[in-house]
């Protein structure tokens, strides 16, 4: 990671190939990407690559606008929050909200960033990393990447984007969901299932005439095409 001795590094790996004893150095800015990738691993090198880009890149200081595209400031943020950089993160928070054209399509229900580039799709991993970004807090992404995630019960076969979930989370044996199709109409429904269940009677909680059944292939929920939010829980529980 070209951080032998104590001096301020430089230069980042990009990568190295063993088989053919190539090692890519790009500039330390470059660690403002990398750093992302080093922090789950060794949190402590990873603090010092990136401050190291973060002073080359002239983060420390008010940004220049436009911001131009790309997957630096993005994993910035990214980082920003990982690590509580408070002022940082609102520097670039403030910059992204600028520069990279965050839209709304409704037609779509996608919420994207279009980066100043007039591409017909959205760029899928600037995009990603500022997902990321919004999904991100202390510690977080080093939480994901420790181990292994605990299996759960899935909820699959969401009719999207006629309706999306805003939230999706198990908490104490219930499953709280919330529901945003794309355009409200009482008069349609809605169906999806959560697999992975222990077999047994499940209620729900949520629009009045919505129902939840045990199937062979998981608990089938059929709901009205609203915004709403639904709890799903044994029947024991709900005694």
């Amino acid at each position: 990671m070209d951080l032998v001795g104590e001096a301020e590094p430089t230069t980042t790996t990009m990568y190295y190939d063993p088989l053919i004893d190539v090692h890519h150095h790009l500039p330390v800015r470059a660690a403002l990407t990398t750093s992302f990738y080093v922090a789950p691993q060794q949190a402590g090198e990873a603090r010092r690559l990136f401050d190291a880009a973060c002073r080359s890149a002239r983060l420390d200081k008010d940004l220049d606008l436009p911001l131009i595209a790309g997957r630096g400031i993005p994993s910035s943020l990214v980082l920003a929050r990982e690590w509580g950089m408070t002022d940082l993160e609102e520097r670039l928070a403030s910059a992204v909200e600028a520069s990279y054209e965050p839209t709304w399509d409704h037609d779509r229900g996608e919420f994207t960033w279009g980066m100043g580039l007039d591409e017909e799709h959205p760029r899928g991993q600037f995009n990603a990393f500022l997902a990321a970004a919004e999904a991100g807090g202390p510690g977080r992404w080093t939480a994901l990447s420790a181990a292994p995630l605990e299996r759960c019960p899935q909820v699959v076969d969401v009719d999207f984007p006629r309706v999306a979930l805003r939230r999706a989370e198990w908490a104490d044996g219930t499953l709280r969901l919330g529901l945003v199709p794309l355009h409200d109409d009482p008069m349609q429904r809605t169906t999806f299932r959560v697999t992975g269940t222990e077999p047994g009677s499940w209620q729900i909680i949520g629009p009045e005439s919505a129902t939840v059944e045990q199937t062979d292939h998981g608990l089938v929920i059929d709901t009205p095409l609203v915004t709403a939010d639904l709890e799903l829980a044994p029947s024991a529980q709900r005694e």
